[in-house]
């Protein structure tokens, strides 16, 4: 069964405001994910079941049933995960698009994260941290088995260091972190090679955030995905780790405005859309287990 997708435009709402309820970690196992099959355009994807028009709007929408991942456009890495009345923060950008961020979770009726992932300790990862951690109070906060920042560690004492994979829940989101370092190896050469990199599964629909993850880190991550959020760097995304996950669907968090063209190129031959954040603005896409929509907001 292949998945269906819809590119869609954000029109404003009036959002409901919710409050967050405690998440729980666990250990079943991850839920068997449907191989895709790949999409040809970025414009029209299926052609019975798409819906293409302009981003417009300033907020984003609440889907409740439904799982949704909001792909910031910051200066640094933030990846919201949206599901019900739960959440989680997959990096919290630079200090300085730690207001951006905040607002979004506000926008969704978001008083409180239930977990927050601190996927390596470069300042575009963390450096809005402690802002989130004192106004978002994350129930959670996972980080890597690399020295610690001091940045937000005296704020927060309810950390989970992760030394090797490790499940985490939000109700029926399987949150799956995954490490390179774990192999027996240590610590790769690169940092970026060390950065946690986090599987999130819905029914038969499976995201995955590569963080900073390189091409030395990528030989450790044997799983597919029908969305795959990749490295802003072209030492990463080979093409042979792109053919193992097997996308559908491709999101990259970038300033630059002449992404890396060989990873462009080999999306490009590969028949996979990328959205990317410096031309599109924030990007979301929403699953219901199944089918996707896909939209974005200047």
């Amino acid at each position: 069964m292949s998945l269906r997708f819809k590119v869609i435009a954000l029109i404003p709402i009036l959002l409901i405001l919710t409050s967050c309820q405690d998440a729980l970690v666990g250990s079943k196992p991850n839920p068997q994910p449907v191989t895709p099959e790949n999409v040809t355009d970025a414009e029209v994807v299926n052609e019975t079941n798409t819906t293409t028009s302009e981003a417009v709007g300033e907020l984003f929408i609440p889907r409740y049933g439904n799982l949704t991942l909001y792909f910031l456009n910051v200066g640094g890495d933030a990846v919201l995960a949206h599901y019900n009345e739960k959440s989680a923060l997959v990096n919290s950008g630079y200090e300085e698009d730690s207001e951006k961020i905040l607002k979004s979770i506000r926008n969704l009726g978001i008083t409180k994260l239930d977990y927050i992932f601190a996927t390596n300790t470069q300042l575009k990862n963390i450096g809005g941290m402690p802002y989130i951690i004192l106004r978002a109070k994350p129930s959670v906060l996972v980080e890597s088995g690399l020295p610690s920042s001091p940045i937000y560690k005296e704020l927060f004492n309810n950390t989970t260091v992760i030394q090797n994979d490790k499940y985490f829940y939000i109700d029926d989101i399987l949150l799956q972190v995954l490490v390179a370092y774990d192999s027996g190896q240590g610590f790769l050469e690169r940092e970026d090679d060390n950065s946690l990199v986090v599987k999130v599964t819905y029914g038969n629909s499976n995201f995955l955030l590569m963080s900073d993850c390189g091409m030395e880190c990528e030989e450790f991550i044997d799983v597919q995905a029908d969305v795959i959020k990749i490295a802003d760097n072209c030492d990463a995304t080979s093409l042979a780790f792109l053919q193992r996950v097997n996308p559908e669907i491709a999101v990259v968090l970038t300033s630059s405005e002449d992404f890396c063209p060989n990873i462009i190129n080999r999306f490009k031959y590969l028949n996979i859309p990328l959205y990317i954040t410096s031309e599109k603005g924030d990007i979301f896409i929403t699953t219901d287990g199944l089918d996707y929509d896909v939209g974005y907001k200047e």
